[in-house]
């Protein structure tokens, strides 16, 4: 059942991290782990077993693949034979062009990914610390959080941003085992589960899109009533703009939906990391669009602070560990960081 916590500091299990595994090589782990207790591949309803699929030393934060054991992963490469290749947006396509040197990329935008890629539960060693995620400030989103701890009405929340908050690649979304679904809707279960009220939902994010695009797409998010808008866009803005520019649009949709309905408040969400292989590594600038976001933490408006949870991420375990497509669409454990960050708000209220 989702959402599952990704790791309990009480207990030290980390729940569902995914790896991909190329050929014989290793495949790192978030945290060192004391004990493996689960390797599988949902989708394909595998289980894998120690000593006969992989192998781990207690302590280590590697898990080595068994040469020859059908472990899940990718024997080959990410750069296709452009030969035989379906380059996006053609329809079926395996790859896109992007890549170092011109070459081009494994791509999916279905479940592909999911179908190589392993998902690890296991106990993390005694004395690891975990992430600690920022919570919303004293008295941020104080309409919101009151009527939240009440429990007396409904509350309702709006979405937009681009094609990942639509939900891409969610295994639900492509209609894939184990059918997890997007960050949005893990993230109002965990609200309603924990607070025991009736929490609607309304995504209206479109892949492909922009900030830019929030203009064309008002009667989405300006004119409807809502406790809650959340925005997220960045990921298609990074090549097109200025972390400024960014900014500006994105305050611009915060106060033409404060003019129209004061009582809304609001939560910005920064985007995760790219591919570095694809158009080049843009690391620095990413960092500068989750930067110019928290300039406008507000009382009213709270930062979902994705980008440095993921480069963090990042710097422990593969890029291709974390996709859904690829290049810029998170897999279900993205999904999950997603939604970890947006709960771990509201932890302290």
């Amino acid at each position: 059942m989702y959402p599952t916590p990704i790791w309990d500091e009480k207990t030290l299990l980390v729940s569902g991290e995914s790896c991909l595994f190329f050929g014989k090589e290793p495949v790192r782990l978030l945290f060192p782990a004391q004990e493996i207790i689960r390797i599988s591949n949902p989708l394909l309803g595998t289980v894998y077993q120690k000593d006969v699929h992989f192998t781990h030393t207690p302590g280590s934060d590697l898990v080595i693949p068994v040469p020859g054991s059908g472990i899940c992963g990718l024997p080959g490469g990410v750069f296709p034979d452009p030969a035989t290749a379906k380059i996006f947006p053609a329809r079926g396509a395996n790859a896109i062009k992007g890549g170092p040197d011109g070459k081009i990329l494994l791509f999916d935008n279905g479940s592909f990914f999911a179908r190589h890629q392993a998902i690890v539960d296991y106990k993390a060693v005694p004395g690891t610390v975990f992430p600690q995620l920022p919570a919303l400030e004293a008295g941020q989103l104080p309409r919101f959080c009151a009527k939240l701890k009440a429990g007396e009405e409904p509350l309702s929340c709006i979405l937009i941003g681009d094609s990942i908050s639509e939900g891409y690649n969610s295994s639900e979304f492509v209609k894939a085992f184990p059918y997890a679904p997007p960050y949005l809707n893990q993230f109002a279960r965990a609200l309603k589960e924990k607070y025991r009220t009736h929490i609607s939902v309304t995504n209206g994010a479109i892949g492909g899109t922009g900030c830019g695009g929030s203009v064309r797409i008002r009667d989405r998010w300006l004119y409807p009533k809502c406790d809650l808008l959340m925005i997220a866009y960045g990921m298609n803005d990074f090549g097109g703009m200025s972390p400024e520019e960014y900014r500006d649009i994105v305050s611009g949709i915060v106060e033409q939906k404060r003019a129209l309905h004061p009582e809304t408040e609001f939560i910005l969400v920064s985007s995760m990391c790219r591919n570095p292989l694809w158009h080049g590594d843009i690391s620095e600038r990413s960092r500068a669009f989750a930067e110019a976001l928290k300039s406008l933490a507000a009382p009213w408006c709270a930062v979902a602070d994705v980008h440095t949870l993921w480069s963090w991420v990042l710097e422990k375990k593969n890029y291709y560990d974390l996709t859904g497509n690829g290049v810029n669409h998170p897999n279900d454990f993205g999904h999950q960081l997603y939604c970890k960050v947006l709960t771990e708000l509201f932890r302290n209220i």
